[in-house]
């Protein structure tokens, strides 16, 4: 009987593994950049990020910050989709 139990729990491993596999396979999916200078008449920084989930969900944003001799600031643009 130990090897018939033995079968059996293999079996339900095998099978755990065989339903999970695929969800841990599928991972997000996104990029990156960012970019810098300065100067002697300011600093730039940019950011860009794009973004797909698990879900299909996708999202982008860039986001630019500036400062000089006038001031700062920053510029955001920003979209999502579900």
């Amino acid at each position: 009987m130990p090897s018939a139990r033995r079968a059996l729990c293999v079996s339900i491993a095998t099978l755990g593994l065989t339903v999970a596999a695929p969800s841990l396979a599928m991972a997000d999916a996104g990029f990156q950049n960012d970019s810098s200078s300065a100067g002697p008449e300011g600093a730039t920084l940019s950011l860009i990020r794009s973004h797909v989930d698990d879900d299909g969900n996708v999202g982008y944003e860039r986001v630019t910050y500036t400062a000089g001799p006038e001031g700062a600031g920053m510029d955001r643009t920003k979209s999502k989709s579900e």
